[in-house]
């Protein structure tokens, strides 16, 4: 079906349609959970939505809104003398797929993604354009920094770098890596999965998550959170800290921190797995129907019903920050 045919359905369809019962719940859970991370397990097998009319109506809408602009974006100079393969970009110019846009150490430039959002990458960074695609927007940054803005569908824009991808759940973001893989991601709005051998971190907006080359992504943490907390997931996930960096983590958490000991329970010895348990469970109390057999055998479900939790509270503390006090505990706003 082309656009126009497409665009045709669109006119025919009910100018009025009022949903049988209250379907956002529903629908914000999917986006929350997604389909499985690029790099990361298999894909999530979703019920179709059977009310049939709003669903071609989003369908098309979809379709309309990702279209791709054939295989190539629009770059613009924003300062110095950016270069798109080895050509100096003058005010503006466009990527084709297979192309780099490097900048040195005094120019800038932004790209549009495609009609979903815009990259602006900083000085000192060599980035690549991969696919142009309807459902696969992606850049490879071999090395520099980037802080992209994305306005679209999860999961419809990646960025590869030498230490995993970067997977877009509907966010804003700075990404930092050098050419090794070292490197640091900061989610400054929504939220963005990062990948890597079948690992993966959920960073949350306001929080940090660090990245080696050839070892998981990092474990996320808040941006306030306490430094002997940060150095132990450090050493916990890329200096073999083993036990002693488990222990040093919990010792150091508060309430704040549910996100980071949320990711660590996944990650520990089964040895440990309890004890991790455990000080979650202090720190956030589990929602109703998680229980700590579920959580400790990994389930799926109970984990993500305890995320949602966590990411709730998380939101509220970052949004009502300077205006209400949240219980970190519980979400609840205090007098």
């Amino acid at each position: 079906m082309n656009e126009k045919e497409l665009q045709d359905a669109a006119q025919r369809l009910p100018r009025s349609i009022e949903p049988p019962q209250d379907l956002w719940p529903g629908i914000r859970e999917r986006i929350r959970r997604g389909k499985a991370g690029e790099g990361g397990g298999g894909r999530r097998n979703f019920r179709p939505v059977v009310w049939v009319p709003l669903a071609v109506a989003a369908g098309v809408a979809a379709i309309l809104l990702v279209r791709p602009h054939g295989e190539t974006w629009s770059v613009q100079r924003v300062a110095g003398a950016p270069r798109v393969n080895d050509v100096p970009l003058g005010g503006s110019g466009t990527m084709r797929v297979g192309q780099v846009l490097e900048t040195d150490d005094s120019s800038r430039a932004t790209i549009a993604v495609g009609g979903i959002g815009r990259v602006d990458v900083q000085p000192g960074s060599r980035v690549r354009l991969v696919r142009a695609e309807a459902t696969d927007h992606r850049l490879a940054l071999a090395y520099g920094g980037i802080h992209a803005k994305v306005d679209a569908p999860p999961r419809l824009f990646f960025v590869d770098t030498p230490a995993g991808t970067a997977v877009d759940l509907g966010c804003e973001y700075v990404l930092e890596t050098d050419s090794s893989g070292r490197g640091r991601l900061h989610v400054t709005g929504g939220y963005v999965e990062f990948a890597w051998g079948g690992a993966r971190s959920v960073v949350p907006i306001d929080a940090y998550a660090e990245t080696r080359a050839h070892r998981p992504p990092g474990i996320p943490y808040v941006s306030d959170a306490p430094a002997a907390l940060v150095a132990a997931l450090d050493s916990f996930t890329f200096a073999s800290g083993g036990a002693p960096a488990v222990r040093a983590a919990l010792g150091t958490t508060r309430s704040e921190d549910a996100i980071s000991i949320w990711h660590l329970l996944s990650r520990v010895d089964v040895s440990e797995r309890g004890a991790v348990y455990d000080r979650l469970a202090s720190l956030v109390p589990p929602p109703a129907g998680v229980t700590r057999a579920g959580a400790l055998a990994l389930d799926q479900k109970t984990l993500e019903s305890y995320w949602g939790r966590i990411e709730r509270i998380h939101f509220r503390i970052v949004v009502l920050r300077g205006i209400r006090n949240v219980d970190a505990r519980t979400g609840r706003t205090r007098d």
